[in-house]
Formats: structure tokens, sequence, C-alpha cells
């Protein structure tokens, strides 16, 4: 499997520039080619949170929203940040899933997501302040069906968060209620080709799929959230995805996607609690 989400190894020369401070961390943007593209051509590029005591410390990446960094992921960053940990928010590429035109594409989007993550974590782990035995991940809604798939790939991701995932990406495809994918789905009707056609040409075409790499996280070092009335990744996903992991630790929210936000303040603690024990962060 990890061939598959190989890359050329080389040194990593980054463009690294300050772009916030504060009196426990700097903002660092970093950037540089990746090593491999299957989508797109952009650089790898991420908001590096770097603690300013000089010491090795666990680091977690943070995945964003298909919409990107917004005020909910710089917020997880800040919070963990703040609380002894480096965090890198790693940003989505210009060139996202709605470019992707067949299962073939959707396909190489997530690998690419892998890639992507994997360099990052390559980068870190030569920085002295890293500790590289201690490093997580986390993600809400498309964030959290990436760290699925990254923390099932990559070996050195200790724990992880996954916030408003499921799988597989066939079942989320069609049991969406999300208006884009409806229409998407319903422009594919209109041409002929049926649901189940649809279900069959993502899950044979999909390789990196949630479901399919569930296998490989170990259910210990997990926590999910669910939203009992999510409609964008609707909760039968949530608990496929959360049963195929192992049963994991899980919270359920009474809320739907979009107004799991009023969770915000409940979630951010209760990641970072679960960080510092897997941590052991005091």
């Amino acid at each position: 499997m990890l061939e598959y989400y190989s890359y050329p190894k080389r040194t990593i020369e980054a463009k690294v520039k300050e772009i916030d401070t504060s009196k426990k961390y700097v903002v660092k943007r970093v950037e540089f080619p990746s090593a491999l593209n299957v989508f797109g051509s952009d650089n790898v590029r991420f908001d590096y949170y770097v603690q300013r005591k000089k010491a090795r410390f666990p680091t977690v990446l943070v995945l964003p929203i298909s919409g990107g960094v917004d005020f909910t992921v710089k917020s997880f960053a800040n919070c963990f940040a703040s609380n002894g940990f480096n965090c890198a928010i790693v940003r989505n590429r210009k060139v996202d899933l709605d470019d992707a035109e067949s299962a073939e594409q959707v396909e190489d989007y997530f690998r690419q997501s892998v890639l992507d993550s994997r360099q990052v974590l390559d980068y870190l782990v030569q920085r002295q302040e890293v500790d590289a035995n201690r490093l997580g991940c986390v993600g809400l809604s498309l964030g959290g069906i990436k760290t699925s798939m990254i923390v099932g790939v990559d070996e050195r991701l200790k724990c992880c968060v996954m916030g408003l995932a499921g799988g597989s990406i066939a079942d989320i495809t069609l049991l969406s209620e999300e208006k884009k994918i409806k229409d998407y789905i319903r422009g594919l009707i209109d041409m002929g080709i049926g649901p189940e056609t649809i279900h069959t040409e993502l899950s044979k075409k999909i390789k990196t799929d949630p479901l399919k790499l569930a296998k490989h996280i170990d259910a210990r070092n997990a926590l999910m959230f669910i939203a009992m009335f999510d409609r964008v990744v609707p909760k039968k996903c949530g608990d496929r995805l959360w049963k195929a992991i192992g049963k994991p630790e899980v919270v359920y929210l009474l809320s739907g996607h979009y107004t799991s936000i009023l969770y915000l303040p409940c979630a951010q603690m209760k990641c970072l609690k679960f960080f510092q024990e897997k941590f052991d962060v005091s």
C-alpha cells in the first residue's frame, strides 16, 4: 500500500515567511514544490504554529474543511499552540474536488491530499522543535475524511480526531443532501447514468477511501465526532466509519453538519484533552 502513496525522496527546500506572532508561538507560512503531482500542480503549503520555547514538542496536523482555512480551523490551531503543541494547518490546493470530472480524478484528488500531508510530515520530523514520536492529526468535515485517509496510510501519526467524517466516498456521494453534490448526481442521472452505476463506479475507482483504510487506524488512539442530524455527511456514513475503525471513542452531537459549530468550544477542549492524554502533556 505504501508504494501507492510514495514519491521521490529529496531534500525539501522550503520558502518560509513569518505571518503572525504571539507570546507563546510564532506562525510561519511554509511552501515547497510537491515531489509528486497527480492532481494539479500547486506547491505544498501549510501554516506552521511553532512554540517559542527551545524543546521538542508534540505536533498536530490540522486538515481544513472544503472551503479552506476559516476561523474554525484557525481556532483549533490557536487552541493547540496556546497549550504547548506545534501545529501545522495543511492548506487545500487551489484545484479542489469540484474540479474532478471523473471517478479517477476524485481518486487522484484524495491521493494527492495524502501525498501532500506526508510531505508536510517529512518536513516536520526534521525540525529540532518537533517530537517525531508525538505526531497527531485532526480534521473537520472534508478535513475529517482526509484525516482518516492519511492516518490510515502513515504510521508516523500516532493518534487522530475525525470530526463529521464518514465513509465510503460512494455512500456519501449518493446519500448527501449537500446542494453541490445533489446537483452533480442529478446531472448524471439526467444523462442516463443511474445511482447504482454511479455507486459502483466510485466504489471501484476510489482506492483512497475512509472505509478501505479504516483497518489501518488504531481505534484506541482515535476519537470521532458524529452529528446526529448531519445531512451532508449522513450519520449512517459516520457510523460505518466508526465500526470499520473498530468502534473508537465517539461523541455524538445533537446537531446537523453546519449547526455543529455550536459545539466548537466543547469540541476544542475535548480534542485538546485527547491529545494531552495521548502525548502525556500536562
